[in-house]
């Protein structure tokens, strides 16, 4: 089975580049890690070949819990509060339409509240990354 981890986010924009920060952490583990804007077709194109897709995004939620995250599965709602216009939830539906939707999809949702203007994400946000690291590890090993 191949395997793939997107990392969603923008790096310029604060928390929003948590998905980017796990993804880098896990290409220096060997794993094979994309980067990306959120674009659906760009998504698809990230995930064609893979059978396993892990995705870890950004999300706000009310009230937030900085560096708290969620994981969720295909055929489960993917988190809609995605802080792109347009990002996985719309990959996915564009995705199934044209089958070409992986065969295993995870997506983790990482709780955030800075997204203003620079790098480096918030204390609580960064905190999260080496755990989640992990946690997408263990998704790849099982």
């Amino acid at each position: 089975m191949t395997s793939v981890v997107i990392g969603v986010g923008n790096e310029y924009r604060r928390d929003d580049g948590v998905g980017p920060a796990v993804a880098r952490a896990l290409a220096a583990l060997g794993v094979r890690a994309e980067l990306s804007d959120g674009d659906p077709v760009r998504l698809m194109e990230s995930w064609e070949g893979a059978d396993v897709v892990v995705i870890v995004d950004a999300v706000r939620c009310t009230p937030a819990v900085p560096g708290r995250w969620h994981r969720t599965t295909l055929p489960c709602t993917v988190p809609a509060a995605s802080t792109h216009g347009f990002g996985v939830p719309e990959a996915v539906e564009l995705a199934e339409a044209l089958d070409r939707r992986p065969e295993h999809l995870v997506v983790y949702a990482v709780e955030i509240t800075d997204t203003g203007f620079g790098t480096g994400l918030s204390p609580a946000v960064a905190a999260a990354v080496a755990p989640l690291t992990t946690a997408v590890q263990a998704e790849l090993s099982s």
